[in-house]
This record gives structure tokens, sequence and C-alpha cells, in this order.
């Protein structure tokens, strides 16, 4: 059965609809059309199997209903990686954000929320929100990772390219291929 992470981070009520197996007068077996509806735990997880008592085939010779299992399986987000109970999302920075810091709104799955982003910020920095991932089993809450990325612009106006070749000029001390590259081969 797919479920989905907002799912997970809430718990949710879903139908699904299956063919069972189920034996008729004659004792000969066939599958039927069925409609379940199913709650998904808040902090269900990917493989967990749902137990739905009673509601599996009808037993031999008039027994009892089995069980039937049903096994979760997660779908991929748009925005966030799973790794146990924790999220990792990448946060797109334009470059002036990275350089100057800046307050940018990001998604999680309780909702919208500000993330700061400090002066000097570079590409994979990852900073961690604590509790904003998803529900585990007792108390347990996973965090959030924002993995840093920038995002050149891929056109610029004679504007920006006038104030870029001027911020060039002004920050002639900053080589970052020489200061990563010193000293030589190893």
């Amino acid at each position: 059965m797919p479920i989905t992470l907002e799912q997970i981070y809430n718990g949710a009520e879903t139908e699904i609809s299956m063919a069972v197996p189920d034996y008729d007068s004659q004792g000969l077996l066939h599958r039927v059309p069925k409609t379940f509806r199913i709650r998904i735990p808040k902090g269900a997880a990917d493989g967990q199997r749902l137990r739905l008592a009673g509601k599996g085939g009808q037993g031999m010779n008039g027994g009892a209903p089995g069980d039937l299992f049903v096994v979760m399986k997660l779908q991929p987000h748009k925005h966030f990686q799973v790794n146990g109970n924790d999220l990792t999302l990448e946060v797109p920075l334009a470059p002036w954000e990275a350089v100057l810091g800046a307050s940018v709104e990001i998604p999680t799955l309780g909702g919208p929320v500000a993330l700061t982003i400090p002066p000097g910020t570079v590409a994979g920095r990852k900073m961690r929100l604590s509790k904003r991932g998803l529900p585990g089993s007792g108390n347990v809450q996973g965090d959030l990772y924002a993995v840093i990325t920038i995002e050149v612009p891929t056109s610029v106006s004679e504007r920006e390219k006038t104030l870029y070749t001027e911020l060039a000029a002004a920050s002639s001390g900053f080589e970052p291929r020489r200061q990563r590259f010193a000293g030589g081969q190893s």
C-alpha cells in the first residue's frame, strides 16, 4: 500500500481496494474485490505491516476469516529524502544570500519555517532543524537537515554583468583555487 511522508507525519485514514481470496458455496477459491478503511499510525515506517484482523479470506469448511496484512510502501517525495526518522532537504540560495546571510522560508512537513542563513555560508553546509523530521516510536522525533546549494543565474542583465565585474575587481584577494590547490601534488 503506497503511503506518503505527510501520512506518516500526521497519521491518516485511507481506503484501499484489493482482490482477496474467498471460497464460493462449492468450495472453489475466487478473488473477490473488497474495499478496506485503513488507519495509518503516526510514525509508521516504510515496509511496516498493518494487520486487519478478520478481513482476510474465508476459512475452509466454514472456518473464520483470516487476517489481512497490508505492507506500507513509502512513496518518493518531491522535496525530502528519508534516512530513518531524519529528513534531508536541499535549500538553494542565491550567491548574495550565501555571502551576506539571509532569512529564507523552507518547507517542512509541519508547515513552512524561516531558516537563518549566516553570512559566509558555503555550498554543502548541513543545517540541523531539531525535531522537524518524522515521528518514530515512543516520543522520538527525527530532525530535518537543510543542505545548502548555491544557484548561479544563467542569464544576467548588462547592469548585473557590470556589478559582477566590479565585484571581481574588488575581490582580488579571494582566489579559491589557489587556496585549495596550493602546496603542489600529493
